[in-house]
């Protein structure tokens, strides 16, 4: 190597890092192991722990175990050192903030671009012209030059003049502003600092930068000025030709300094390189001269084109092939992909194999659970409380309300169950209140206990909602109110607490504080909306970073992976949308005006990212390019370099770059990857739990009995794990709810309800008939009320159940000349022994009738109904277990009566003396299966097809598993 080129080409098959370390020590060997005095500048600061590993490791090569370090960071934190204390500087917030104040003086360009979007594009806008024009950048006169460049007419009637004079006026408005209140935008900063670093760089300091893909015009001048001192030396990762406007050819230009070019003869970089020579002649001919140079394929075992059939397809062949790559021994894998949506599902299956894996690019803060805990919030206060972001901000460890954690984890279950869901309260304070009164006045299971602290968790909401309530309609505000109010409001929840305990929570107190910082020097007001708007993109603007613990997988943009070398690399998501992927342009001027401006071309952009694309072919060993077909059955396009590459290689060789063990696998829904020496799995057999005693129901209901006896691992999961699926809060009523009126409506007409009219005391005839009709109606009216007012769709049950009133009416004036109503929901329990083994059973019987034979069980239904058949056989228990909780012998009959489709029809019928047969087998099956638990029995999965068709807990029990054959690779 060259001691004292100023430029050097490190080859992309090569490493920049490992020559930078070789040229350190070579240079400075006489000043060793003091490096302190040297400066190594890099793109980002993920490179800088791997760039000291390989400097330590060469240093002891030479006998130094120890080292004084060069002074190591990223190009933008060491400029900023130089930059001048006399003024504050922006925060990336703060500066949004203050040009979305100034735009409000432009209404129509706000109404036509919107507000956000037009604060990114002119901030995109200046950064740009900032960078490329230096210190002269706030002078608008090229705008107006580029503009007489292009011929185009500037008077009233051109459509340049009026985005020429917009960008003027907010260029001028925007230097204005930022220097009335002595403030410093970063990338203003960044240039003064690189300006300044001239005059005080210490006598004898060298620079070296490495791994840099472009530079701007500012960044330029200030490389060739260091160059020309003999300070700067640059390694640049790549060649000098001029594919793809290639950006060191560039650079080389613009410097007029020759490359010292590091050799490395490679087949494979051969081949890449003729892939993409756009200067070689036609793609037929190239790829004909290169089957002459090289008869075999020179990479076969080097790339790999996987295209899957779709997302899921595609994130499975990501999973499938790093484990096969990790049980290979390779443990320094990448993978690089601009699809955040495949990245976030591919590490999803990663960590589900327990494969440790590190997010270079980190998320979004939005999508932290301290975000969500924030959105749940705001959500409460916007939706009056809505019972789903209540619920989920209630259950957040972050709330932080004054009860114990452990004294809130179990006050919020009885809360949801007795209260919410129970009562089925969809939002308003005032409601969930006046339904913990009536769960407390009915005597719900333990909410007694938590009645007042419940109460005063309500009222703490209430009072933390205050301060923000009166903003949400309020008209334009200014920004700090809002601010002011949500820290308030933070505090008295509970929540600003809870934050300071987590990582994300706190990186979210820190964006909050910026947003506080920005609105204390910015006039601007806005609305509630707008305001909301302001703080969501703070969250998805801002990457949370979490400490993680990487196993030799690393997940990262194209961008963060300059400067890395894997063992092995997959590129994913290599479809057009992602790679290139589209390069949003500000809306102001064509890409040529922005050329003649000294701003990057697209062109020029796209180079960038196809050097980092091309940089990557050769990053690893074995690099694995994965794309997918279609998304969302729609067909997708390949990205145009990708498409390339296949093309040019089955033309000179006629061959797939495909894996057709990887493509099986992905096609195998079972595939696992193991090691070979590895035992094999044991065959899956259905689950058979054991249920403690302990944990066994004090008294069985009727539908524990049905699970018990339809699938004990059924009964174990839902019963004994409490999996069973809760009640939902509906919006809108449903088919559950009618059945509840229907049921409360006929308890009042026959027995009468507190607070409904009702019940029935006349005699049942056709001459009072019209008269009960009457009630009914008037009850139905009632019980219906509540749901008129806040459902759209409850008229159309209340029509339904109107129509069957006439069909019941007939039904039940037919049968009242035998059976009269003895009672409506009627709870009972009862207990049965058989020596030391006894079970209690609790239920509800809709009605009891009693007539001369007896007593008659009936069993209103509005939904489906249990076919003759299984009742008969034992299998659906549901009229012999009410049987069962009677104490009278003398049961008649029972028989479910359907209410629907404007009828009223006994059905499924069970005379006395069927009903006491089966009472009695059911009783003693009930009985042995009790002993059997107590007895600690396993409770097995029995795989009972029509059980399985509408089982909640197929997920645990996996009955799909049982019969597959061993997949195993």
């Amino acid at each position: 190597m060259s001691a004292d080129a100023p430029v050097i080409l490190v080859p992309y098959g090569d490493d920049p890092l490992r020559h930078l370390a070789t040229l350190l020590l070579e240079r400075h060997k006489d000043r060793l192991p003091d490096l302190s005095r040297q400066t190594v500048l890099l793109p980002h600061t993920s490179a800088v722990p791997r760039f000291r590993r390989l400097l330590r490791a060469q240093a002891e090569q030479k006998d130094f175990p120890a080292l004084l370090p060069p002074v190591t960071g990223t190009l933008t934190a060491w400029a900023g050192r130089f930059a001048g204390d006399d003024q504050h500087h922006l925060s990336s917030t703060a500066r949004q903030i203050l040009l979305l104040d100034l735009l409000h003086d432009y209404p129509r360009w706000l109404r036509q671009y919107g507000d956000w979007p037009l604060v990114d594009s002119l901030l995109t806008l200046f950064d740009e012209l900032a960078l490329h024009a230096g210190r002269h950048s706030s002078s608008a006169d090229s705008i107006r030059h580029v503009l007489a460049g292009h011929d185009v007419d500037t008077d009233d009637y051109s459509p340049f003049s009026d985005e020429a004079q917009l960008v003027q006026e907010l260029w001028n408005a925007w230097h204005e502003r930022l220097a009335k209140n002595n403030l410093q935008d970063p990338v203003r900063c960044y240039t003064d600092g690189l300006a300044h670093s001239l005059e005080r760089l210490p006598a004898g300091t060298n620079i070296y930068l490495a791994g840099f893909a472009d530079f701007a015009d500012v960044e330029i001048a200030w490389i060739r000025t260091l160059v020309a001192r003999g300070g700067m030396t640059l390694l640049l990762h790549g060649s000098a030709d001029n594919a793809m406007e290639n950006p060191a050819a560039r650079l080389l230009s613009a410097l007029t300094t020759k490359p010292h070019a590091i050799a490395l003869a490679d087949a494979y970089a051969d081949f890449l390189d003729r892939v993409f020579a756009a200067d070689a002649g036609h793609l037929h001919e190239r790829a004909r001269q290169q089957a002459a140079a090289a008869p075999v394929s020179p990479a076969r075992g080097r790339l790999t084109l996987h295209e899957a059939a779709d997302a899921e397809s595609e994130a499975r062949a990501i999973d499938l092939q790093v484990r096969r790559w990790l049980t290979q021994g390779r443990r320094d894998i990448g993978i690089v992909t601009n699809d955040r949506k495949l990245a976030r599902r591919v590490r999803a299956l990663l960590e589900r194999a327990n494969v440790g894996l590190v997010d270079a690019g980190g998320w979004a803060l939005s999508t932290t659970s301290a975000a969500t805990a924030l959105a749940r919030w705001l959500e409460c206060v916007e939706q009056n409380f809505s019972h789903a972001p209540l619920l989920d901000l209630l259950k957040s460890p972050f709330l932080q309300p004054g009860v114990a954690r452990a004294e809130l984890d179990r006050m919020v279950p009885l809360f949801e169950q007795s209260v919410v869901r129970a009562r089925n309260i969809t939002s308003g304070l005032e409601h969930y209140r006046h339904g913990l009164e009536r769960a407390g006045a009915d005597g719900s299971d333990g909410i007694g206990e938590a009645q007042q602290a419940l109460t005063q968790l309500l009222e703490r909401l209430e009072n933390a909602a205050a301060p923000l309530i009166p903003l949400l309609a309020a008209r334009a505000r200014p920004s700090l109110e809002f601010l002011e109010a949500l820290q308030t409001s933070l505090e008295k929840l509970g929540l600003a607490a809870g934050f300071e305990n987590d990582d994300a929570g706190r990186e979210l107190l820190h964006v909050l504080e910026e947003m506080r910082a920005a609105a204390a020097h910015s006039s601007l007001r806005l609305a509630w909306t707008g305001f909301h708007q302001w703080l969501r993109r703070g969250m998805e603007q801002r990457r949370f970073h979490p400490p993680m613990q990487g196993g030799g997988v690393e997940l990262m943009s194209f961008a963060e992976a300059r400067l890395y070398r894997f063992d092995a690399l997959i590129i994913a998501g290599a479809t057009r949308e992602h790679l290139p992927g589209q390069i949003g342009a500000p809306p102001y001027f064509n890409d040529s005006a922005r050329s003649e401006l000294g701003l990057p071309s697209l062109a020029r952009r796209y180079a960038v990212l196809f050097q980092d694309f091309r940089r990557l072919l050769e990053a690893a060993p074995q690099v694995m390019v994965s794309l997918r077909r279609e998304q969302d059955g729609e067909r997708l396009v390949p990205s145009p370099w990708v498409e390339r590459i296949r093309t040019f290689h089955s033309l000179a060789w006629r061959e797939s770059l495909g894996d057709p063990e990887l493509e099986w696998l992905v096609q195998q829904p079972a595939a696992v990857i193991a090691q070979r020496d590895a035992p094999l799995p044991a065959p899956v057999t259905p689950p058979a739990a054991h249920l403690p005693p302990a944990m066994l129901p004090a008294a069985f209901t009727a539908t524990d009995c049905q699970r018990l006896m339809d699938c004990p691992y059924q009964f174990f999961a839902a019963r004994g794990l409490g999996l069973a699926p809760e009640d939902e809060v509906r919006e809108e009523i449903e088919k559950v709810d009618y059945g509840i009126h229907v049921h409360r409506i006929l308890q009042a007409f026959h027995t009468g309800v507190p607070g409904l009219p009702g019940p029935w005391r006349e005699k049942l005839d056709d001459g009072t008939r019209a008269q009960a009709e009457e009630l009914l109606r008037q009850i139905s009216e009632q019980v219906f009320a509540r749901d008129l007012r806040r459902r759209f769709l409850a008229r159309g049950w209340v029509h339904r159940w109107e129509q069957c009133i006439p069909a019941y009416l007939d039904w039940e004036l037919n049968r009242a000349a035998d059976w009269k109503v003895e009672a409506t929901e009627l709870k009972k329990e009862r207990v049965y022994r058989d020596g030391v083994t006894q079970i209690a059973l609790t239920g509800r019987i809709d009605r009891l009738d009693r007539g001369r034979d007896g007593y008659a069980i009936i069993d209103y239904k509005t939904g489906a109904v249990p076919a003759r058949d299984p009742v008969l056989r034992g299998e659906k228990i549901q009229l012999p277990f009410y049987a069962l909780l009677l104490e009278q012998d003398n049961i008649a009959g029972a028989a479910f009566l359907t209410l629907d489709d404007e009828e009223a029809k006994e059905k499924t019928a069970l005379d006395g003396e069927t009903l006491a047969m089966l009472r009695s087998a059911i009783r003693e099956r009930l009985l042995l299966l009790k002993q059997q638990l107590d007895a600690g029995a396993p409770l097995p999965a029995w795989g009972d097809m029509e059980t399985c068709r509408i089982c909640e807990m197929e997920g645990l029990c996996r009955r799909e598993m049982w019969t597959e054959p061993d997949a195993t690779t």
